[in-house]
């Protein structure tokens, strides 16, 4: 299910879980201290620090009716740790949405990813997620994205292994990190998802404002989806944002819904 924005953006630039198998995740932001060296005198790397896992929406940011268990993840890294099928259209694209979970030590935001799929060791596709929710993500927090394939004709049925990079900006104020909003309401009504979401920060935003929905079956990720909220100028502290997001069909009786913008 990919909404008429992600087709723009992505022009500009089955609900069964899918464990990965193999993936990795790295961080120019996020990888543990230490360096490789030639030297045989060189100091161990030391042992990633563990960080505990948070239960779903430790932030409060999210709405909706899903409350999804996630896997733990690799240590002191930003970590992939589960996928849903597959999603592709009829113009060769595709998504693949995704669960992740910021095992670091330090509260993370403007999180993205970049995702190749391989089969058999050779590359078939890669691409870039395009937004994740929520916008600021805690220590132990989970977190959900999807990676935007261009050309999907390469990557068959099974036997494919999807492997991620991760780069993130410390959750500050600074201008233009992305900022998370509080989803106050957000109702199913059959066709469309409504709500809106409030802007707790203390700090003005500036717009887009861009909508994350997410379905699941259960624990399993199956479709997710990007929107904008109608509102797309500032905002400042306690200010208000609405969406409206046509579900084109396309169930998703459980689902979170996030809002981000960007602070001025």
């Amino acid at each position: 299910m990919i909404s008429k924005q992600t087709f723009a953006s992505a022009a500009l630039g089955g609900a069964a879980l899918l464990l990965l198998a193999g993936c990795s995740t790295s961080s120019t932001s996020n990888v543990a201290a230490g360096a490789v060296s030639d030297s045989p005198t060189a100091s161990p790397t030391p042992t990633p620090t563990a960080v505990a896992a948070l239960p779903f929406n430790a932030g409060g940011y999210l709405a909706g009716n899903a409350s999804p268990k996630v896997d733990a993840g690799a240590a002191d890294k930003v970590s992939v740790v589960a996928t849903a099928p597959l999603d592709s259209d009829s113009i060769g694209s595709g998504t693949l949405p995704f669960a992740f979970r910021n095992n670091t030590s330090s509260p993370i935001s403007h999180v993205d990813f970049t995702g190749t799929a391989s089969v058999g060791g050779k590359l078939v596709a890669s691409g870039s997620s395009q937004g994740t929710i929520p916008a600021q993500v805690k220590p132990g927090e989970e977190g959900f994205g999807y990676i935007y394939f261009d050309d999907v004709s390469s990557i068959p049925a099974s036997g494919v292994q999807y492997d991620f990079k991760a780069s993130t900006m410390p959750a500050d104020t600074s201008s233009y990190n992305t900022a998370p909003l509080n989803v106050t309401q957000a109702d199913n009504n059959g066709t469309s998802i409504i709500g809106g979401a409030v802007n707790k920060t203390g700090k003005p935003l500036a717009g887009p404002y861009s909508v994350g929905v997410y379905c699941f079956n259960g624990d399993a990720l199956s479709t997710s989806t990007m929107d904008y909220a109608t509102e797309t100028g500032d905002i400042e502290a306690d200010g208000t944002v609405s969406f409206s997001h046509d579900l084109y069909d396309e169930p998703c009786d459980t689902f979170a819904v996030g809002v981000s913008g960007y602070f001025k």
